[in-house]
């Protein structure tokens, strides 16, 4: 008899990896060898997928999915889908879930219709819930160390395949302990946690007037931050977060794969997203890519060979100097 495979295609987020993990542990009882896909939290490149399953991932302007099954959430509603797509792409409802808040609850529904059962350890069903839910403070302290871990791992490929072996061991032995890398990874996050509250206590932000800049790039001639970038990284939007109630506008320089990003946070009353624009060099407006998600403010060089440390400290120092007058006589929405 031959072996039969699958691909599973899910985001790099806790409860997507238990997802991903819980669905082929099921599959694997019934005969069928899997294969997972990490797909980005943000999908730049087209993604298809074909007779394959889809975690937390719907079509899309960049995902196109055909003969496969997909599990999605909408957290809003606390509802939960398995939805079927055919060859052509179309889509219908295979099954709909109320109250249900993690995708990984979606999944072991679904695996019962494959007459499978699989019995996660209470307490991770819990700790994901809560973490799905944005509270870690509600979560073991097992699960809080998972929130750091993948807060300050996300972007390690090594560290999300870690994970993914560590959740199958999980449901393998259905007991519920802190692997020593998540423990490492964790404790990582606090030594980040102690050097964003000195970077805010010290002289290692730049100042435009009223306003603080965090850099974050091996670029910058801080020894603090050139030399724990890798440590700030993950931590930029608390970062942006602080500096944002502190001073009613929030800016972060960070240096991405694409080269350097300004983020903004906007927590004035009276600043907003077009004063953000006019602010901007007029003779780089057509060089930028700006965008606006909730109060938060991306700008970005179309061409990256572009975005040099100097060129977006150049695009910081000028959106300041035009929000400074608004500043000095708005008070800060906290």
């Amino acid at each position: 008899m031959s072996t039969q495979y699958a691909t599973i295609y899910t985001r790099t987020g806790l409860d997507d990896i238990l997802a991903a993990a819980t669905l082929s542990t099921a599959l694997a009882s019934k005969g069928v060898k899997t294969y997972v896909e990490f797909v980005p939290q943000v999908i730049k490149n087209p993604v298809k997928i074909v007779r394959s399953y889809a975690i937390g991932i719907a079509a899309s302007q960049n995902v196109s999915i055909y003969s496969s099954i997909g599990f999605q959430l909408i957290p809003e509603k606390g509802l939960g889908v398995v939805v079927k797509y055919d060859d052509a792409g179309k889509s219908e409802i295979l099954m709909s879930l109320s109250e249900t808040y993690t995708l990984t609850q979606v999944v072991l529904e679904y695996v019962q219709t494959l007459n499978v059962s699989i019995d996660p350890p209470e307490q991770l069903i819990k700790d994901i819930i809560s973490l799905t839910a944005g509270k870690p403070a509600e979560a073991s302290k097992i699960g809080k160390a998972l929130a750091k871990a993948i807060k300050i791992g996300y972007s390690s490929p090594d560290f999300v395949n870690a994970l993914y072996a560590y959740f199958l061991q999980v449901l393998r032995t259905k007991s519920y302990k802190l692997s020593p890398e998540i423990a490492e990874r964790a404790a990582k996050y606090d030594e980040a946690l102690k050097l964003v509250d000195e970077l805010l206590k010290s002289d290692n932000l730049l100042s435009y007037g009223p306003l603080r800049v965090a850099v974050i790039s091996r670029s910058f001639e801080k020894p603090l931050i050139r030399d724990n970038y890798r440590l700030l990284k993950p931590l930029v939007n608390d970062i942006l977060f602080r500096l944002c109630k502190e001073n009613g506008v929030g800016m972060a320089v960070l240096e991405t794969d694409l080269g350097h990003t300004l983020k903004i946070c906007l927590g004035s009353r009276r600043i907003s997203f077009v004063n953000i624009i006019s602010s901007l060099p007029k003779e780089l407006s057509s060089e930028l890519n700006v965008t606006l998600k909730g109060n938060h403010v991306l700008i970005a060089f179309k061409d990256p060979s572009k975005s040099s440390l100097d060129a977006i400290l150049s695009i910081a120092d000028s959106i300041a100097t035009g929000l400074a007058p608004l500043l000095t006589t708005s008070p800060k929405t906290q």
